[in-house]
């Protein structure tokens, strides 16, 4: 009875799938794509269900090869996804940070959708011209470099890759040897291959292609468990003590006098009731620039790392007398010297996007305030203390992955310092945690992550989290971490290898359309 079942099934999707053709010529047709695109949710934060996103690609791949639109089949299909992905954390995070109402704030988000979709839609029409008959080169190399170079030029533009596929394997033994060789990008760029064979497997339904997807998975599992046990990277020296400090007191566009010494109080509270050589606190912890702190509250930071011979840094808004404002970290021993300033800086919180634009008018008109900070150097020294270097990122920053490397190269510790309080109880603190597990990967070093609200946690070198603070909780961690020395293939090439892959493999599908074309 089973096998008959199994018969009826395979028959009865081959239909549907055969004159998908046919049904995509209706509007109704939209939703289609626009469900499966809203599926690929499920792989991701606070679902994490990463090998669903196998099943959402696959079907998807399965529609792109029988649709005549496939700018409008991938346009529809990713604005599904960016709605699911960025819809609620990113409506609350304008309502919270520009002090807007629901209107604005999902006009805004909506923009930044319908943007981002055109990515999808551009390399889904881009690949409807180039394939050629050799499908098997279309689903599991074209297709695949496509869909990376958009994940790459999103990296050089708002919103950047924050859902890049290669994110979401983080917690995944038989992916990890590929984060340190070629980074998270090369792992979106294997997720797209592996839908692609399982696409040309259904659409060739014969016992012997589907032995040698057997065959070819087999192949890669073996190399992906000889590439997860190398180890790049080796203990370098003593431990570093580090204190961490998550206060969660939630950011507010209105702040006042209350809220900062609220802040203050509960922060010298659990400052006291620690021990460590290094006591980091998350960025703009007090939620003003350190110069307008209540009078003496510098001295009383001061005194508690004398005292416990430590050093204390703090992340804070930066008003310099002279020059434009920036954000960055702190030392209480060294004031007039930040130990790091924000390099990448968030859209809309710490600076306009649309300055010096059409649309900047309109903000002015409708009264939004924007900050206008300005980006800290590219290159930055790393900390020393106590024979460790520690290099920095702030917020977003964990999610570049080239510039954390750069970073790391000099570096034995890899630092973090969020504020996601400005997200609420959204699901984006999780989404921020798996950048930081992909850049410990990568890097093959610890990564310590301090969070206003969450997460702060301590990864180690192949992405496992050691220790944390539950989210939402006023509380301290304290943990030894060991320094890493060495250079990772990652390090030393970063994305240039992908790049590389990508642009061979449009070249090639070039030369094959075109010479189909000349014959």
């Amino acid at each position: 009875m089973q096998p008959l079942l199994q018969t009826l099934l395979t028959r009865h999707l081959k239909y549907i799938f055969k004159h998908t053709k046919y049904i995509l010529n209706y509007p109704t047709s939209l939703l289609y794509p626009f469900i499966i695109g809203m599926s690929l949710y499920l792989a991701f934060p606070p679902h994490a269900q990463s090998y669903a996103i196998f099943v959402s690609i696959t079907i998807f791949l399965i529609g792109l090869e029988h649709t005549q639109r496939s700018f409008c089949y991938g346009y529809i299909f990713y604005l599904g996804a960016a709605i699911a992905f960025i819809g609620y954390w990113f409506s609350y995070y304008f309502r919270l940070q520009l002090n807007v109402g629901y209107f604005i704030s999902y006009l805004l988000t909506s923009l930044v959708c319908f943007y981002t979709a055109l990515y999808i839609g551009i390399i889904c029409w881009l690949y409807f011209r180039l394939k050629s008959r050799y499908t098997l080169f279309n689903l599991l190399i074209l297709f695949p470099s496509l869909w990376v170079l958009t994940e790459l030029i999103r990296g050089f533009f708002f919103p950047r890759s924050w859902y890049a596929l290669g994110n979401i394997f983080v917690n995944n033994f038989f992916f990890h040897g590929y984060y340190p060789l070629f980074g998270a990008y090369f792992v979106s760029w294997l997720i797209m291959a592996i839908s692609g064979a399982l696409t040309y497997c259904y659409l060739n339904y014969t016992l012997r292609v589907w032995l040698k997807l057997v065959i070819g998975l087999s192949i890669f599992v073996g190399i992906s468990y000889t590439l997860s046990s190398i180890k790049y990277t080796k203990p370098y020296g003593k431990p570093l003590k580090i204190a961490m400090v998550q206060p969660s007191i939630f950011s507010s566009t209105k702040f006042d006098i209350s809220h900062k010494i609220t802040l203050e109080v509960l922060s010298l509270q659990l400052l006291s009731s620690i021990s460590a050589d290094l006591i980091i606190l998350p960025e703009t912890v007090f939620g003003v620039d350190y110069h307008y702190l209540t009078d003496g509250y510098l001295n009383q930071l001061n005194n508690i790392a004398n005292q416990k011979h430590a050093a204390i840094i703090f992340g804070s808004p930066i008003i310099w007398d002279d020059n434009p404002h920036q954000t960055g970290i702190i030392d209480i021993n060294n004031l007039d010297t930040p130990v790091y300033l924000k390099h990448y800086l968030v859209p809309f919180g710490e600076y306009n996007p649309l300055q010096n634009t059409f649309f900047e008018s309109i903000t002015n008109l409708i009264g939004f305030k924007l900050a206008n900070y300005v980006p800290g150097a590219y290159a930055q020294p790393p900390m020393e203390i106590l024979g460790q270097k520690l290099a920095f990122n702030i917020c977003y920053e964990n999610t570049i992955n080239d510039y954390v490397a750069d970073g790391a190269k000099n570096a034995t510790i890899l630092v973090n310092q969020s504020d996601l309080s400005w997200y609420g109880k959204t699901h984006m603190k999780d989404v921020s945690l798996q950048f930081s597990q992909a850049r410990a990967l990568e890097n093959q070093r610890y990564f310590i992550q301090d969070g206003n609200s969450g997460d702060t946690v301590v990864i180690n070198p192949y992405g496992q989290i050691e220790k944390k603070i539950p989210a939402f909780t006023s509380s301290t961690l304290v943990y030894d971490v060991p320094g890493y020395t060495g250079v990772t293939p990652f390090e030393k090439w970063q994305n240039t290898p992908i790049w590389l892959l990508c642009c061979f493999s449009v070249m090639i599908a070039l030369v094959l359309r075109y010479s189909k074309l000349k014959k």
